[in-house]
């Protein structure tokens, strides 16, 4: 058996030795070099030029000279990241090597003829973060003497650049998002985008925006690597001191090899934190047909080829180091060079990497081709119609024919408007609007659209009627599949498809003349049929015969009065938030915002999130140095929407969320749900309004919309649909308005609820006043000390309000509270950056957010709240943070032998209030039950957020019946098992009280850290005589915990790289004889892939269990069964004071089988497992073992179905489960 062992782990030792990874070049496949006469635009890639010392010096000057002698003025030369460290530059220290260093790589770059743009790397970001990354901005751009060198600018993530027709750059900035934003009070003050989840939401936008094209990603951390970050090994780590093995030779392998699964740093690509912006990132591009990452960090030259992505590293610019080929690998290289990428007229493309040796002798090592050419649509196969008009349909008709049954289950909708043949002229965009040419793709999830460029460089946004289902599904978490192979013809297509049918197909060409009316900004959108025809260029292939709306696109462009109103500018919503924080000149027109949106609620729109808005800027007609804002609402897609049937009514009365979705008619019966897309913007914009402002909006309304605009709006719709729904949506409308005063005093009295007030960017002054049952908040402008132009004076009832947030945002402000009444509405004051002054008479019911790192005064507190911390969540201001709560609800059932069928259920709930982690107060209760021995088991647990720092409290509780029962086999690893006996007599009666109260800190990078204490109370059946060592029927328990837990893994699904390493320690003290004993409970499980397609992967797990001290009763001992590592056994079937078990899983992640309903999952594997127990004085060398298999089955978002057979020398165990999770 030793001989077996040996020869085993010799094998294992040389395939470890035989993938580990070298410097030396390494290719796979063929190489296909691209013959193409056409122009060609190059794209010159370095990394890491800021090494101290360069391994080649000669080198970066012949890689210059090679540049400058072969390129062309539009092409571009990239320095992906680590370029200078901060410190370095530093004004009194002229003579640092690495600043000159840097400062003579500009100047000889500055010399060459070509765009050079310089990213930041985690190097440059360092540890003077922010501030030093800014440092090295201005040293850039002063060297290289452009003020657009350094990208993205002012230490933000993301920059969007249209290199040409062909190609679009994205430039990000991937240690942002991986920063420790707590560091700096400054972070993101001059970035749009201030949130991970904006950022991820704006780069999948650009990505659709650009998808015609071929898009280069740019940014300093590599998607897909195969390097050292990527977590391969080499024969250095074995031999040589190296931070990668801790610097110790041999057993720092070890070190090594755990760092390679796990990503321990927070560089590392699978540390979690950057395995959550490379998954969102590869989800974003899985759609996009030609997208080039482009990145350094690894001090190496690999291509990755992963079909629509193509991954260059180019990081061994003057350093070198060790990179294998990998999984997906083409060619890796740990030698000093750097690559090349050509982009050629037709949108082919190809690589090429390029040594250079000491001498500076530099040659082409390999080259490949990256995206074939796009092939162009035949436009002269094109028949352009001659036709002025064409009647058509949304849908084909039979898409819209439903059975009677049917359509009283999925609601009738306006189902049969879509299949209803319209006449719309037919156009050429050539000609309309005096010639229109296409700019760019349109960025929706669901509508197929173009951004069209007209004269005077108007703007018109193009959509189909038709939207698209499966690119919807796509977007919804199923990215990895082909969603026409998995979804076409499917349950969820289906209804996704006749979900759309739900809104008006020609709604939206009645609003024009509605908002006329009230004197609302609108768009104008036009109905056409568009032919094919060549304007539309490549994109005739998925546009063009069909029905189209062209519409404005809100800009200064158009500047008419009854469009935009004379406007200086048109601005975004995130613009507008800019704006108006920044002075208190920019303000808001609340007035025509509460009109626009009472006119929401009038149409039915339940669609209003903050995109579907823009802004007017109107300059004051007084004071040209003010400006209001007034809204202008675009894309009334969702008007006059039906959402009927019984499927719907099923829902709403179990699912809270669908209750949005209204059947339109004289009123809204959940206007709250209605209304959630809008509530966000409603509480950023609306600062000074009351109710009566919102009544005057509804009067206004009901006095200028009358049955005769009713009747012109809707007769702008195509004849063909002027039927009896045609009239009844009229009478809707106008019973609607009649109901609109009920309607609009129901969501207020939601609205009022909760209020976010805010300040600007200035010093403000707040006066806070607590009278009786009532609050008033008023902010002023603080001038030379003085209360001076008011922002706001409001006042709150209590038993209208429960909750108001303040923030002061920037700069210096002075909180006051005074007052001595009993009002109980909840106030958060957040001071914002700048020193705040804090002066709190009444602090009952306040709490108080603000910078430790500022110099914030606070002159009392009474009874006030202060929180000082350098926190970023808590400190800045989230115009999407609202108090809300969500509902949590499990339920699974399994069965084993042991338990027989054992259904589980939980309901918990999270509230979500200001402070977060992830939630403010969670709690919720568990129920189990056992079958066979007729058991039950209930738990509970409360937890409540940053008790101290960013440390949770939770409290859990445990009770079970007193028919409870625990295995026990005895003592040792020896002991017999009788097939033929009742489980019963293996069984141990026993009733268990549990307690406890811990802290517990989830980190960002993947650690979890946990301290508790526990009480426990056991009593056993008093006949037990099995153990000697049970010397009372009930014993009393203290635990002091510490738990230590670190994941990583790639992805959740399907695990293909990954660690899970946990370790318990726990001091237990029996109240009851003063014994005591140390648990340390330690396990650590890798996942491996076997194969390119990462499909097959292999699961390693070890575990051991210690008990050091005092003899243990059976049930506090080491243990393994079925449930601890040996999953043949019965449940706790060994019992010692030591054990260990190891188990082995070979996992296959098989293709998704097509369903009606949704793809479904299936993973078989097959297992092995190993283990045993010790105890003081037996002698024994059995190692118990089990095999079997089994498959996992899952449909997302739904559940999944376990079943498993593990077999072993004392028989089979089956087991199996369903598991749902909401």
């Amino acid at each position: 058996m030793n001989q077996i062992y040996k020869i085993v782990a010799t094998l294992l030792l040389l395939i470890i030795l035989s993938a580990c990874a070298r410097r030396a070049v390494q290719i796979s496949g063929d190489q296909v070099n691209i013959q193409n006469e056409k122009p060609f635009q190059r794209f010159y890639l370095f990394g890491n030029v800021g090494v101290n010392d360069p391994d080649s010096p000669a080198a970066f000057d012949a890689m210059l000279q090679h540049i400058n002698e072969n390129s062309k003025k539009d092409d571009y030369l990239l320095l992906l990241g680590d370029n200078v460290l901060a410190n370095s530059i530093r004004k009194d220290d002229e003579d640092n090597k690495d600043a000159n260093q840097f400062k003579k790589q500009l100047e000889q770059i500055a010399k060459i003829d070509i765009n050079t743009l310089v990213l930041p790397g985690d190097h440059d970001w360092n540890d003077e973060g922010m501030d030093g990354l800014k440092k090295i901005e201005e040293f850039t751009e002063e060297y290289l003497d452009n003020d657009e060198a350094f990208q993205p600018e002012n230490a933000c993530p993301l920059e969007e650049l249209n290199i040409s027709d062909q190609v679009e750059m994205l430039i990000v900035d991937s240690q942002w998002y991986i920063e420790d934003w707590d560091k700096n009070p400054n972070f993101n003050d001059e970035c749009e985008i201030n949130t991970r989840e904006k950022f991820i939401k704006v780069l999948a936008d650009e990505l659709r925006k650009a998808r015609h094209k071929t898009i280069i990603l740019a940014m300093h951390h590599p998607l897909y690597t195969n390097g050292v970050h990527g977590g391969q090994l080499g024969m250095r780590m074995v031999t040589t001191p190296k931070q990668e093995n801790a610097y110790i030779p041999g057993l720092g392998f070890a070190y090594s090899f755990v760092r390679s699964q796990a990503g321990l740093f927070p560089q590392d690509r699978y540390n979690p934190l950057m395995n959550d912006l490379m998954r969102e990132i590869e989800t974003a591009g899985s759609g996009i047909d030609r997208l080039l990452v482009v990145s350094s960090h690894e001090e190496s030259l690999q291509y990755i080829d992963r079909d629509n992505i193509k991954q260059v590293v180019s990081g061994a610019t003057v350093s070198q180091n060790i990179v294998s080929l990998g999984k997906k690998g083409k060619f890796a290289a740990g030698k000093i060079g750097f690559s090349e990428v050509r982009v050629f007229e037709d949108q082919s493309s190809q690589v090429l990497f390029y040594l250079v040796d000491e001498q500076g002798n530099l040659e082409q090592v390999y080259s490949n081709k990256l995206f074939d050419e796009k092939k162009p649509y035949d436009i002269d196969g094109i028949t352009v119609t001659n036709k002025d008009a064409i009647a058509a349909s949304i849908y084909s008709k039979e898409e819209t024919e439903m059975s009677a049954k049917d359509e009283e289950f999925y609601g009738k909708h306006y189902r049969e408007l879509y299949g209803i043949d319209v006449k719309a002229p037919v156009v050429m965009l050539d000609t309309l609007y005096g010639g229109l040419r296409v700019e760019r793709a349109g960025g929706g999830n669901q509508t197929q659209g173009l951004r069209l460029i007209g004269k005077g460089d108007r703007e018109y946004n193009m959509r189909a009627l038709e939207k698209d289902a499966l690119q919807f599904l796509k977007s919804a978490g199923f990215n990895e599949l082909d969603a026409e192979r998995y979804f076409g013809e499917t349950l969820p297509q289906e209804l996704i498809r006749d979900f759309y049918t739900s809104a008006h197909p020609y709604g939206a060409f009645a609003v024009p003349r509605l908002a006329g009316a009230i004197k609302l900004n609108h768009t104008h959108p036009k109905l056409f049929w568009i032919p094919k025809q060549p304007v539309l260029g490549d994109f005739n292939d998925i546009h063009g015969d069909r029905l189209y709306m062209i519409v404005e696109k809100p800009d200064d462009s158009f500047d008419s009065p009854h469009m935009f109103g004379y406007n200086k500018d048109v601005e975004s919503t995130d613009d507008l938030f800019a704006k108006i924080r920044e002075d208190e000149k920019y303000t808001v027109d609340e007035e025509m915002y509460i009109r626009a949106r009472v006119f929401d609620m009038l149409l039915g729109d339940w669609d209003r999130h903050e995109d579907q808005w823009r802004w007017a800027e109107i300059k004051d007609s007084e004071d040209s140095e003010k400006s209001r804002f007034v809204a202008v609402p675009r894309d009334r897609d969702q008007v006059f929407a039906r959402f009927d049937g019984k499927l719907l009514e099923f829902l709403n009365s179990t699912i809270g969320v669908t209750k949005q979705f209204g059947n339109y008619g004289p009123d809204i019966e959940h206007i709250n749900e209605f209304s959630q897309s809008a509530k966000y913007l409603d509480h950023a914009v609306l600062q000074r309004t009351t109710r009566e402002d919102w009544l005057t909006a509804v009067n206004y309304i009901q006095k200028n919309i009358d049955e005769n605009v009713v009747k012109m709006a809707f007769n702008e719709m195509p004849k063909e649909v002027k039927d009896d729904l045609w009239q009844q949506t009229q009478e809707d409308l106008l019973a609607r308005k009649s109901n609109l005063e009920n309607i609009v005093n129901r969501y207020y009295d939601n609205f009022i609820l909760f209020q976010t007030l805010k300040g600007t960017d200035k010093d403000d002054i707040f006066f806070i006043e607590r009278l009786d049952k009532e609050t008033t908040v008023k902010a002023y402008r603080n001038k030379d000390g003085e209360a001076a132009d008011v922002l706001f004076e409001r006042s709150f009832k209590d038993n209208k309000t429960e909750e108001i947030w303040i923030y002061g945002l920037d700069d210096d402000d002075e909180f006051t509270i005074s007052g001595s009444g009993n009002s109980k509405i909840q106030i958060v004051i957040v001071g914002g950056k700048g020193d705040d002054k804090y002066t709190i008479e009444n602090g009952k019911n306040v709490k108080i957010y603000d910078f430790e790192s500022e110099k914030n005064e606070v002159e009392k507190r009474n009874g006030a709240s202060v929180v000082l911390r350098d926190d970023y969540d808590i400190n800045h201001y989230n115009h999407r943070k609202a108090p809300t709560s969500k509902l949590g609800f499990g339920a699974q059932v399994t069965y084993n032998p042991d338990d027989g069928v054992r259904p589980q259920i939980s309901i918990s709930k999270s509230v979500l209030g200001y402070e977060r982690n992830p939630y403010s107060l969670k709690y919720g209760i568990e129920a189990d039950y056992r079958s066979l021995t007729q058991a039950a088991i209930f738990q509970g647990h409360l937890a409540k957020a940053n008790i101290l720092g960013h440390w949770n409290l939770r409290a859990d509780a445990l009770i079970t019946t007193n028919n409870y029962t625990q295995n026990f086999f005895g003592y040792g690893n020896n002991t017999t098992f009788d097939g033929d006996t009742d489980f019963d007599d293996n069984r141990v009666l026993m009733q268990r009280q549990e307690a406890s109260l811990s802290i517990y800190k989830h980190g960002d990078y993947g650690s979890d850290f946990q301290f508790g204490i526990q009480y426990r109370g056991i009593e056993v059946e008093p006949d037990i005589t099995r153990s000697a060592l049970i010397d009372n029927q009930r014993d009393d328990y203290l635990d002091y915990t510490f738990k230590y837990l670190f994941d990583s893994y790639d992805n959740e699904r399907f695990k293909t790289r990954g660690m899970h390493l946990e370790n318990v320690l726990s001091f237990t003290d029996n109240l009851a004889n003063g014994e005591n004993f140390l648990s340390i409970d330690p396990s650590l499980t890798f996942w491996n892939a076997l194969d390119d397609e990462r499909k097959l992967i292999v699961q390693s797990r070890v575990a051991g269990q210690l008990r050091i001290g005092d003899e243990p009763v059976f049930y506090q001992a080491a243990r393994l069964g079925a449930d601890r590592g040996l999953r043949s056994y019965r449940q706790d079937r060994f019992t010692g004071n030591y054990a260990a078990n190891a188990s082995l899983d070979l996992k296959y992640d098989a293709r998704p089988i097509k369903t009606k309903l949704l793809p479904l999952y299936w993973m078989p594997f097959i297992g092995v497992d190993a283990g045993r127990v010790w105890i003081t004085g037996e002698s024994s060398d059995r190692i118990h073992y089990s095999y079997g298999g089994g498959a996992h089955l899952s449909l997302t978002g739904l559940g999944r179905i376990e079943a498993t057979y593990f077999h072993g020398p004392e028989g089979g165990r089956l087991g199996v489960g369903l598991f749902l999770g909401f």
